[in-house]
């Protein structure tokens, strides 16, 4: 009899351990959206990735973050502690990066989850830096006023 109550308890357990594993396993955090804020960032922005998604095991913890710049690539890897339960769970992370030069940036997201951080979930987008706005409107009025200066010329040697 104790032999028995012995086998139910060692297989009672093994149920729970698969279980467990399973579980555990399951657990996938994906990356839904990526925002840049602001939409149309300039120079002089300060510029912030936010990044939302959702874990399949009935909670998050966002544990630390890390954001690389190189020329116009950039890389953000995001980890995550993910819980034990069946269940949808939404996360966010905002990742305040500063200014950019103007250029056109090409912008990875990496989420890895689970105990050992072994599962990943990539996103990419692409976003554009704009000069600030004086810049241009100078820049405008530069040309304006060279295209003005040549027309006077040229109308002076066409009566002239």
């Amino acid at each position: 009899m104790e032999t028995k109550k012995r086998a139910i308890r060692i297989m009672a357990a093994v149920l729970v351990f698969v279980a467990f594993v399973c579980v555990t396993n399951s657990a996938k955090a994906i990356i839904t959206d990526v925002n840049i804020l602001p939409e149309v960032p300039a120079v002089e922005d300060i510029i912030t990735i936010v990044v939302s998604g959702l874990e399949g095991s009935g909670g998050v913890l966002i544990t630390d973050s890390d954001f690389r710049m190189e020329g116009a690539s950039l890389e953000l890897d995001i980890f995550l502690d993910v819980g034990f339960f069946q269940m949808i769970t939404p996360w966010s992370h905002s990742e305040i990066i500063g200014t950019l030069p103007a250029d056109s940036y090409n912008l990875t997201v990496n989420a890895y989850y689970s105990v050992a951080y072994t599962g990943t979930d990539t996103y990419s987008t692409d976003f554009t830096v704009v000069p600030e706005p004086a810049s241009i409107l100078l820049l405008t009025m530069g040309i304006a006023g060279i295209r003005a200066k040549h027309r006077k010329k040229s109308r002076q040697h066409k009566h002239g």
